[in-house]
């Protein structure tokens, strides 16, 4: 759901010497900088990745999947806000990386991978070189099914990212919702 119990039953983790880190954002101002960003588009709260650094930050919610899933969707409503130039998408999400790193994720993996993996089952989002540098809140909802069926009983990660080494980014995330219509295993005969 929304945020409106602040960071409760979600994790947060920022690589070793990041600044910042995603915390409640309410109102119009990013929780840190008072930077101007839209108001959470549901109720009075969202998260947010705020810092006056460089880091790595990815906030995240481990979940079980059931026994047998006839249909599963996953929603959420995602901000981007870049002051750099662009996006840069090297193949780590280590943000003391010398080559460039600035990006969004959104994806869902394993709960035993470790939080800051590009092993994942499914990417939802990444922002990517050329993608607008500003975005609203913007609505998102995939289909889940196949991924929840293939891996029925196993607790699964859904993790947003916002990793930075090039200038201030801020990565908002409301209305996280996952609907599963699971179906009883049938008995046997």
């Amino acid at each position: 759901g929304g945020f409106e119990a602040g960071l409760a039953g979600w994790s947060r983790l920022d690589s070793l010497g990041s600044d910042g880190t995603f915390l409640v954002q309410t109102g119009m101002a990013s929780p840190i900088n008072l930077l101007p960003v839209p108001a959470p588009p549901e109720g009075l709260f969202a998260a947010m990745s705020d810092a006056q650094g460089p880091g790595g930050h990815v906030l995240y919610q481990d979940f079980v999947v059931p026994g047998v899933v006839s249909n599963a969707t996953l929603s959420y409503s995602l901000f981007v806000q870049n002051f750099a130039v662009d996006f840069f998408t090297p193949a780590t999400l280590d943000w003391s990386t010398p080559a460039l790193n600035r990006r969004a994720r959104v994806d869902i993996m394993l709960a035993s991978e470790d939080p800051f993996s590009l092993n994942v089952l499914l990417n939802l989002f990444e922002s990517a070189p050329g993608s607008p540098l500003v975005s609203g809140y913007t609505p998102h909802t995939t289909d889940i099914t196949a991924l929840l069926a293939a891996h029925a009983g196993q607790t699964l990660r859904l993790r947003f990212t916002d990793v930075n080494n090039v200038n201030i980014q801020n990565v908002g995330v409301d209305a996280v919702g996952i609907e599963v219509n699971a179906v009883a295993a049938p008995e046997p005969a």
